[in-house]
C-alpha cells in the first residue's frame, strides 16, 4: 500500500527541517593558561590543572563547564603535557590529544608551548614554531591551525609567552608581534581567522602594541582584565590576552578570566596566572 500524498509531503518536510551537523551552530570553547613552571618539583599539580581547565570554564561558578581547546605556556619539560592530558581524559570523560613544541629559549632557561584538544570536537591541522630568522624573540611563538569539526570553521592561533626581562626587552618583542601576526595570516590563502593568545607580560592598552593594532583590518584586544595573582590572592596585572581582527573573526562571542573559587589557595598551589577563556560561535567556515 502506498502512502497518501499528504503524508509523503509531511515526511519530506520533516527530513528537510532537520539541520545537518555542519549547519548546526556550535561553540568552540578555548582556554589559555600560563601554568607557572609546570613540571618543576614544586609545580606538578596535574590533576588540579585538569580540574580547573574542565570544571571552571567561564566567569563564575554557575558557568557551563567544559572546553574544547587549551593553550599552555610555561611548561618546563616534555612529560608535563601527557600527564595533564591523562588527567583531562579522566576528569572530562572524553578523549584529548596534544601537540607540544621543543624546549625554546636562548639560554639554559627554556619553556615548552602546548596545545590540547578534544578529539571529538577539534581537528589539529598543524602545529609549528615560528621561524624567527632575526632572533627577535626569547621564545618564538607556537603557530597552531585547528578545525572546529561540528561546523568546519578553521582558526589559526599564535601561542606566545613574551619575555619578562626588563621593560625594554618586553617592549621590543611586543613591537615585533604585529609582523608575526601578518606573516602568519599571509601564509594562508584559505584561513584569515588569526588569534593571538598567551601571557604577554604587558597590558594591551600600552603604546607598544601600536604595530599590531595598526594592521588592516584593525586588530583588537578582546580581554584586558587583571589575570596575575599576588601571594595574598589579589588580581594584579592584565597580562593575558586574546587579540584578533573582528572583521575576520566574526565568530567571537565572549572572553574573560576563568572562575577561581579561592585565589589564595590557587596561587599557593597551582599558578600565579588565572586561565582565560574565549568562546567562538559558528555555523560554518566563514573564510
Amino acid at each position: 500500500m502506498g502512502f497518501p500524498s499528504f503524508l509523503l509531503r509531511v515526511v519530506v518536510l520533516a527530513v528537510l527541517a532537520v539541520p545537518t551537523w555542519a549547519q548546526a551552530g556550535s561553540y568552540l570553547r578555548v582556554v589559555s593558561w600560563n601554568l607557572r613552571h609546570e613540571g618543576w618539583t614544586a609545580e606538578q599539580t596535574y590533576r588540579e590543572d585538569a580540574e580547573q581547565i574542565w570544571r571552571q570554564y567561564g566567569a563564575n561558578s554557575n558557568s557551563n563547564n567544559g572546553c574544547d581547546l587549551v593553550f599552555l605556556q610555561e611548561v618546563m619539560n616534555a612529560s608535563v603535557v601527557p600527564a595533564i592530558v591523562a588527567e583531562l581524559n579522566a576528569v572530562s570523560g572524553v578523549k584529548w590529544r596534544y601537540a607540544q613544541t621543543p624546549l625554546i629559549g636562548r639560554s639554559s632557561y627554556k619553556e615548552i608551548y602546548a596545545v590540547l584538544y578534544r578529539e571529538d570536537t577539534v581537528s589539529l591541522l598543524s602545529s609549528s614554531v615560528y621561524e624567527d630568522t632575526g632572533d627577535t624573540f626569547e621564545r618564538e611563538p607556537q603557530i597552531v591551525r585547528v578545525r572546529h569539526t561540528p561546523t568546519g570553521a578553521d582558526y589559526t592561533f599564535i601561542n606566545w609567552h613574551t619575555v619578562w626581562g626588563n621593560p625594554s626587552d618586553r617592549d621590543a618583542e611586543v613591537k615585533q608581534i604585529g609582523a608575526v601576526f601578518k606573516s602568519v595570516q599571509d601564509a594562508s590563502r584559505t584561513d584569515q581567522d588569526v588569534i593571538l593568545v598567551g601571557d604577554h607580560n604587558m597590558a594591551c592598552t600600552t603604546a607598544s602594541w601600536a604595530n599590531l593594532v595598526a594592521l588592516s583590518p584593525t586588530v583588537e584586544c578582546k580581554l584586558n582584565v587583571a589575570t596575575t595573582i599576588n601571594l595574598s590572592g589579589g588580581y594584579v596585572n592584565a597580562y593575558d590576552h586574546f587579540w584578533m581582527q573582528p572583521e575576520y573573526v566574526t565568530e567571537f562571542s565572549s572572553a574573560g578570566r576563568d572562575y577561581i573559587g579561592n585565589t589564595r589557595d590557587f596561587v599557593t598551589r597551582l599558578a600565579d596566572h588565572a586561565p582565560i577563556y574565549l568562546t567562538l560561535y559558528s555555523t560554518s567556515d566563514t573564510d
